[in-house]
């Protein structure tokens, strides 16, 4: 930890007569991965003036493989695709292609339930007052939809409280009325609204396309606390639009300075459309603390600065993009590392802000930040640890034999869950997602991580000694 402290110190004393240099923020960034190995690769992008000033990457793309990472590496960005997808529906609405405060049955006239009546700007600032999980399940995990089968489910939607509540649905939902509207594809509408005129020539919204091109391999962390292989892997059915975008940092730094300084193929009003507050929105992202949201940004504060912000994070991935617009300038750190990185991506957002303001008595609080980090991810570590040694002490609350459980299951709101023995073991699986079966805490049930690293509940019910159905989280599985 010593020697850590000393380094950064070092680091940010050798800077801080003036302002940043590329060579300042290389050196941090080697820091960074050096003192912090679980970090497989970071990529970083930033804008100074208004202008691309620097993009790259340290560590690997692929560990197994010994590919460098580098300022070309394509990066899936999770949530953070949120702001392509409002500025693509600000710049229809700018053409008058589409009308954000129309009700959605207006370009989709077979939802025919109360969620009809909600407005796509009400989708967009996640203020519809109703949830759809498996909607959003279907779309980022199993890959099993259509455009027809979304519609149709969104008239099963169910209520929720009103206000702000963050989700993926409503940026779902836009991407239906992009497709109405458009005649396309969402992910080709995108690349032709945003991609191209914006001259992000390796940002892509198809996992087969980014495939093509230099693409970091995701990392996660095992039941051994362990940076591994994800074996779940991204494919076109799982990108959509709340969270279905590769970048690279080069193409990061074009993005943010469109945002900061505008561009001559994209139209103004659609920046400021999107960049606007358009609900409030309370949200505290280590030390960016937004207090609105736009069409897919967050509006904030850093350290007394306006920033505009989204993050982004899934298995094996992490992203944070932001930009000041008062100042011109912008940071967007990615990397192909799951678990608890996303604290280190906020943590290296503001020290590269903090060395472009030329802040006074940076280096004392930015190397304590990174202290502070290395033994909160220790701590972490262990207790993750802890967790899983006491889940392993549970008693097996499944009574009868492995056989009894084993089949198929049908939900038309998820799909088809299968339960089958390997070996003397239990193993369920939904679409591409398996996973095994562990003990729980009631009668009858038991634990699978069928999103990795996220634990659910399977909880089954009898019709005399058989088994008849089985309940994911709040979705029912009748047994066939």
């Amino acid at each position: 930890m010593r020697n850590a402290l000393a380094l950064v110190l070092l680091f940010f004393a050798a800077t801080s007569a003036g302002a940043a240099s590329t060579a300042d923020i290389d050196r941090f960034l080697a820091e960074v991965v050096k003192e912090i190995p679980d970090v497989t690769s970071i990529g970083i992008a930033v804008v100074r003036d208004g202008k691309p000033f620097y993009s790259a990457a340290y560590g690997y793309a692929d560990v197994e493989k010994k590919t460098r990472a580098g300022a070309n590496t394509g990066y899936y960005i999770a949530s953070s695709t949120k702001s392509y997808t409002g500025r693509a529906c600000a710049i229809l609405a700018g053409r008058g292609v589409l009308d954000l405060d129309a009700p959605i049955s207006k370009y989709l006239p077979e939802v025919t339930s109360d969620a009809g009546k909600i407005t796509l700007r009400q989708f967009l600032t996640h203020m519809a007052p109703i949830e759809n999980e498996p909607i959003v399940f279907r779309t980022a995990f199993s890959g099993e939809h259509t455009p027809a089968l979304l519609a149709q489910l969104l008239n099963s939607s169910k209520p929720r409280k009103e206000g702000f509540q963050y989700d993926n649905l409503g940026y779902v939902v836009a991407s239906l009325v992009i497709e109405r509207v458009t005649g396309k594809p969402w992910q080709r509408a995108l690349d032709e609204l945003v991609f191209t005129p914006l001259g992000m020539k390796d940002t892509t919204a198809y996992m087969s396309e980014a495939r093509k091109r230099p693409l970091a391999t995701p990392y996660d962390m095992n039941r051994k606390a362990e940076m591994v292989r994800l074996e779940f892997v991204k494919n076109d059915q799982m990108m959509h639009a709340a969270g279905g975008i590769v970048t690279t940092p080069t193409d990061l730094t074009r993005w943010l300075a469109a945002n900061v300084s505008g561009s001559r193929r994209v139209p103004a009003a659609a920046f400021a459309e999107a960049h606007r507050q358009q609900t409030a929105a309370t949200a505290q992202r280590d030390a960016f603390k937004a207090s609105g949201y736009g069409l897919g940004w967050y509006q904030a504060g850093y350290a007394g600065d306006k920033v505009l912000f989204h993050l982004g994070g899934f298995q094996g991935w992490r992203a944070h993009v932001s930009f000041m617009p008062e100042k011109k300038l912008g940071v967007a750190v990615v990397t192909n590392t799951g678990g608890p990185s996303g604290g280190v991506l906020n943590m290296v957002a503001a020290c590269i802000y903090d060395l472009l303001l030329e802040k006074p008595n940076a280096q004392a609080s930015n190397a304590e930040q990174l202290t502070k980090l290395k033994a909160n991810l220790q701590q972490g570590r262990e207790r993750y640890l802890a967790d899983i040694a006491k889940r392993a002490q549970r008693p097996w609350m499944l009574k009868h034999a492995n056989e009894a459980y084993v089949g198929r299951y049908e939900s038309p709101m998820l799909g088809t869950m299968v339960i089958e023995q390997r070996g003397d073991k239990l193993f369920a699986s939904l679409a591409k997602l398996t996973s095994d079966v562990e003990a729980f805490t009631e009668p009858e049930s038991a634990r699978v991580e069928l999103i990795p690293g996220n634990g659910s509940v399977l909880r089954f019910t009898f019709a005399g000694d058989a088994v008849e159905s089985l309940k994911f989280d709040d979705e029912v599985f009748v047994r066939r």
